[in-house]
């Protein structure tokens, strides 16, 4: 397996069992073709780029929601910058 995705898949932010965007939606291969076209040569970048994927999956469920202060996405995204915050990658 690529290098870079096996860092991707190790991660405890968007890898295996965080359904994350890309641990759900991506197959290895894919995620490869994914990571050439964006020209990501490191598996630090591979991954820096996993988070920025899932940071836009966020954004367009706020853009999405019905606008109530309780919408499962406010507190989908919450729970996101949360776990992003511990695990130090902050915005």
């Amino acid at each position: 397996m690529d290098a870079r995705v096996e860092v991707i898949r190790a991660s405890k932010l968007v890898g295996r069992n965080t359904c994350s965007t890309v641990a759900e939606c991506y197959s290895d291969e894919e995620l490869t073709k994914a990571l050439d076209d964006e020209v990501i040569a490191t598996p630090e970048a591979a991954v820096a780029w996993a988070i920025e994927m899932e940071d836009l999956q966020m954004e367009q469920a706020t853009e999405q929601r019905w606008g109530e202060d309780s919408d499962p996405q406010l507190k989908m995204v919450k729970e996101w910058e949360e776990r992003k915050k511990a695990a130090g990658h902050e915005k």
